[in-house]
Order: structure tokens, then sequence, then C-alpha cells
């Protein structure tokens, strides 16, 4: 049970991924609350974002599952956790840094522009499903624990599909809610989806902070560890 709870944790905290909520809101605003234009676009890009999710997972569990032994030594390796300190202290320095404020049309603008119009909108969501993920610090812990547990394949594959359902939870509910909004109503869930993404990146900083922190307190611990301290 404990190894569920850490692995849903886990994708729950990846799930928090407001440059995905910036594009459904900008996909929103740009068919002006118009819910059949809107919700098939994002649909297909939230689509895609789950099969980047999946296809990354895939690639990282072969890699970590053929190579446990080198993973595994890269806690008793000094100079791996190191890195990691570094890795930690850098990720606490962004979760305590405050991002200038951006307006959702200035997050999809340049977006809508360049890779939503050569590649196609599923194919951007496979590409920041790859991106959001393969940066995340929750995802990689994630597929250690998945390459790790005692499990036959086909159990690992079905947690990396239960992982990648739960990521894109938010973003999904975020598609359902914008499709109920009726016309009238625009203005008022603009004012609303403002407020969303404010929270969200307040969320996310916190989040990103404490990643940092335990990032850092991890190695700490193994380094004291290592060199005989404690």
């Amino acid at each position: 049970m404990q190894y569920y709870l850490s692995l849903l944790g886990f994708a729950a905290i990846d799930s928090l991924n407001l440059l995905a909520f910036a594009v459904i809101a900008g996909l929103w605003l740009a068919a002006g609350g118009r819910a059949p234009e809107f919700t098939p676009r994002a649909v297909r890009f939230t689509g895609g974002a789950f099969c980047g999710i999946v296809l990354l997972s895939l690639v990282s569990v072969w890699i970590i599952g053929n190579n446990q032994e080198f993973v595994r030594g890269l806690f008793d390796n000094l100079w791996a956790m190191a890195v990691l300190g570094v890795i930690g202290l850098v990720i606490t320095v962004m979760g305590l840094r405050r991002p200038a404020e951006a307006k959702e049309e200035e997050v999809e603008a340049p977006l809508a522009k360049s890779v939503l119009q050569r590649f196609g909108i599923a194919a951007t969501g496979v590409s920041l499903g790859v991106i959001q993920s393969g940066t995340s610090a929750p995802f990689a812990a994630g597929m250690v624990l998945i390459s790790f547990a005692d499990e036959p394949w086909w159990a690992k594959l079905l947690q990396i599909f239960f992982f990648a359902v739960i990521a894109i939870l938010p973003s999904a509910a975020l598609i359902a809610t914008l499709s109920r909004v009726r016309a009238a109503g625009v203005a008022a869930a603009t004012e609303k989806i403002n407020r969303f993404l404010a929270r969200g990146r307040v969320a996310g900083r916190v989040l990103t902070l404490a990643v940092g922190v335990a990032l850092l307190l991890l190695a700490a611990v193994r380094i004291l560890q290592l060199t005989g301290v404690v």
C-alpha cells in the first residue's frame, strides 16, 4: 500500500503542469468559449500529452530497469550525491524566486504560432508531455520506484498507465469545466481562469521548493553517511 501511495503522490505532483493549463486556457480563449471548437482541440492536446508521458515512462523504466546496479551505485557515490545536492539547490532557488506574471494569451500565442501550427495540436501535446515530465523530479522518482519494484512486466505497464492517467487528470478536469461554460459566462470564466492560474503558480512554487529541499536533505544525509560523519 505504501508503494502505491508514494506512486500516487509523485503522479499528483507531476500533474501540476502550468504550461499545459495555460495552453488549454489559451485554446479556450481563442475559441471564444465555444465548446464545439474548443473541446476537440483541447482533448487532442491532452491526449497527446498522455501519450508523451506513457512513451517517456516506458523508455525510462526500460533504461533504469536494465541498469539497476548502476542506479543503486549512484547513491553510494560521493560525487553523484554532490551533483544531486547541486540540483536540489538549483530547484530550491527556482522555488524561492517569484516569476514574472504572464497572461494566458502571452503564454499561448508564441506556442500557437510555432509548434501548434507546424506540428499540430496532438504532436504539441506529446512534446510538452515529454518535456514537462522529463524535467520533473517527481516523475523521475516515480519511474525509479516502478523500475525497482519486484513486479511482473504487465504490472509495471499498468502502473505506468495509472501514473499517466493521474498526471493528466487536472488538465482533463479543466477541459470539462471550460466546455460547460456558456457564451454569456465567458467574461466571468476568464477571470476565474486568471485566478486559477495565479494560484497554480503559487502551488507550483511551493511544490518546487519542497522537491528542492527534499533533494538537498537526501544528498546531505548520504554525503554525511558516505564520509563517515554519521
